[in-house]
């Protein structure tokens, strides 16, 4: 079961962003060749591009989370010793999983919400388009509060002062 549900999420987090941005680019190819050689622009090639990026962006960005390869503020807790980094970091997190968590409610209404209107040109119902907004903050929360998870860890002294949590290695 374990084994299907990290199947799962590599779908959402590797292989759709992957696939989108690979589609996104041919088809911004294939328009410019309509645009300058044939001259005759493509009705339909915005629309693909533009979900693309979205699906691209979002779900590329929990792959980020996932690999800790994201950008972080951390000019506080970089400068501290590992237990009181713990604290800044995991306030930090609280607040942002906290965040994120109330929005899905809301994000999830609004996704269905937009059914009702399509797409231009394909006709394609905007909750498609909005829906991975849902599972990015999801995703972000669950990554985040693995995060806090570790920072408790740190603080009781199960996991020892000297483990970069960046990185996920230890430094010494």
């Amino acid at each position: 079961m374990k084994k299907v549900l990290l199947f799962i999420r590599n779908i959402f987090e590797l292989y759709i962003p992957v696939t989108s941005f690979i589609i996104m680019f041919l088809v911004i190819l294939v328009s410019v060749f309509f645009r300058y050689v044939v001259r005759h622009p493509l009705t339909w090639s915005m629309e693909i591009t533009v979900v693309g990026f979205v699906w691209t962006v979002i779900f590329g960005a929990c792959f980020t989370m996932r690999q800790r390869a994201h950008i972080k503020f951390s000019l506080i807790y970089d400068r501290l010793k590992p237990r009181p980094a713990a604290v800044f970091r995991m306030l930090g997190n609280i607040i942002i999983a906290g965040v994120f968590i109330s929005l899905v409610y809301a994000s999830w209404n609004f996704s269905l919400f937009m059914g009702y209107q399509k797409t231009a040109v394909f006709r394609i119902p905007l909750t498609y388009v909005y829906l991975p907004f849902v599972y990015f903050l999801c995703s972000i929360s669950a990554y985040t509060v693995t995060e806090i998870i570790e920072d408790i860890k740190v603080l009781r002294g199960i996991i020892p002062d000297s483990v970069d949590h960046k990185a996920g290695e230890e430094t010494a």
